[in-house]
């Protein structure tokens, strides 16, 4: 029994939990947004919160973004949440730091191209791969040359009979943040490969 209980979150763990998730939800700080902060803009932000927390006129250098964006209140506890909730958020980037992510898509001369830090998967690698893309965090589609949204696409590249798909740009899903991982070709013609983090592993 104390080992349950010992499991169960207090109040505070819950409400930073619960701020790390309205800054995400609320207020768009996706994880891609924070894949960008590499020089501990985060942990800067968490430290002004904890410094001036409960004080809301209060303003400090510690705080990396516009002075209009600092808003401390005269809720200390609240403020300390705040802090709490930015600094797990720089945690979660750091773990994060060797996981895939964005890279600039450079297709070579037939239009095709695999993002360099996607292992190479062979037919009848299905377990392989559905653990890798838990291994990081990722949500994967698959979107083919076949049904473009733009049927011209598609007919042009089946009535010309030769592997180049240079001039597709394949249709991007809806929502934020997918980057692509593969452009390649299959038995039924090209496909993409597009993919964003949902969660940190």
């Amino acid at each position: 029994m104390p080992e349950e209980n010992a499991l169960k979150l207090n109040r505070a763990a819950r409400d930073v939990i619960a701020e790390r998730q309205r800054q995400v939800s609320g207020e768009g700080y996706s994880l891609y947004r924070d894949d960008g902060y590499i020089k501990g803009e985060m942990a800067d932000a968490a430290a002004a919160y904890a410094t001036c927390a409960g004080q809301h006129k209060s303003q400090t250098t510690l705080w990396p973004r516009g002075t209009g964006t600092f808003k401390p209140s005269d809720d200390r506890r609240r403020d300390l949440v705040k802090a709490a909730a930015l600094l797990l958020a720089e945690i979660e980037r750091v773990d994060r730091l060797p996981l895939i992510k964005h890279w600039p898509v450079r297709r070579d001369e037939n239009g095709f191209f695999q993002h360099p830090d996607l292992p190479d998967f062979d037919e009848g690698d299905g377990e392989r791969c559905k653990a890798w893309i838990a291994e990081h965090g990722l949500q994967v589609k698959m979107v083919s040359l076949e049904y473009h949204s733009d049927e011209a696409i598609s007919e042009r590249y089946f009535e010309a009979g030769d592997p180049d798909c240079s001039y597709w740009e394949p249709d991007r899903p809806d929502g934020d943040d997918w980057f692509c991982l593969a452009i390649h070709d299959t038995d039924d013609g090209p496909v993409c490969w597009w993919a964003r983090r949902v969660v940190t592993p």
